[in-house]
């Protein structure tokens, strides 16, 4: 399991929300119980129903690939009480996030040592500089070198695994849950297909969760790339970012 691209995920996505003003915490649904029996908000309409632990079980074809950290992935990320339309793609170094909010695109990439965000409809990018984020007003919030520190960092490797048998939608399906000092994730599968993935908090939390429509590892030629990408500067791009708003 890529806990390191989960902790990347999660920061991109705060930054998401701080450029389309969506960092709101209310809940729209309310406080319920969720799957696993814990007072969270209940993000995803996929019914899950949890079942016995069980003995180690082979995962499926596509959880495998989600474990591997190379892929290409389309689906729902619900976090904060937003529901985001996303593309995600990774080839384990480099990472690239594009979220739809309000019906507008925006995305996040991780290459080769720096960090761009990205505009997808106008064709443009900047670097994730000091500059912007003075200009966001995240000095005290957020700098580059946090996000570059955990792409860099090593897996977990102690990481504890424990599965255990689920419904999910009525089917039979299987509960994969990585376990970190920090932390902890639940990839739902039925066969091979991956579903959802869930993360949590130490405090048992729900902070994440992605509904998986697609994923492959065939990696689209316009991700992990600034190719057909306009270079602007930090005051054209947010001009620009809010005559889309």
């Amino acid at each position: 399991m890529k806990k390191s691209l989960i902790a990347i995920l999660s920061v991109m996505l705060c930054v998401v929300f701080v450029f389309t003003g969506c960092n709101s915490t209310d809940d729209p649904s309310g406080q319920v119980v969720d799957n696993a029996g814990s007072d969270a908000p209940v993000f995803s309409d996929i019914e899950i129903k949890e079942g016995e632990t069980v003995a180690e079980t082979p995962i499926g074809a596509e959880v495998e690939l989600f474990q591997s950290g190379v892929y290409y992935l389309e689906g729902t990320i619900y976090s904060s009480g937003e529901a985001m339309p996303v593309k995600m793609a990774t080839d384990g170094t480099n990472v690239q996030l594009t979220a739809t909010v309000s019906g507008i695109s925006f995305g996040m990439l991780v290459l080769d040592d720096a960090t761009y965000v990205i505009q997808p409809s106008n064709k443009i990018y900047t670097e994730l500089s000091d500059a912007l984020i003075g200009a966001l007003g995240l000095e005290d919030t957020f700098n580059v070198a946090e996000l570059q520190s955990i792409r860099d960092e090593e897996d977990d490797e102690t990481a504890k695994l424990n599965q255990s048998a689920v419904t999910i939608n009525g089917e039979p399906g299987l509960c994969t849950k990585y376990s970190y000092t920090d932390t902890y994730v639940k990839l739902y599968s039925v066969g091979d297909e991956l579903i959802q993935v869930d993360c949590y908090d130490p405090d048992d939390t729900l902070t994440m969760q992605i509904d998986v429509t697609t994923i492959t590892s065939q990696i689209p030629s316009d991700q992990l790339t600034l190719k057909g990408l306009t270079k602007a500067s930090v005051t054209s791009f947010l001009s620009a970012f809010a005559g889309t708003s």
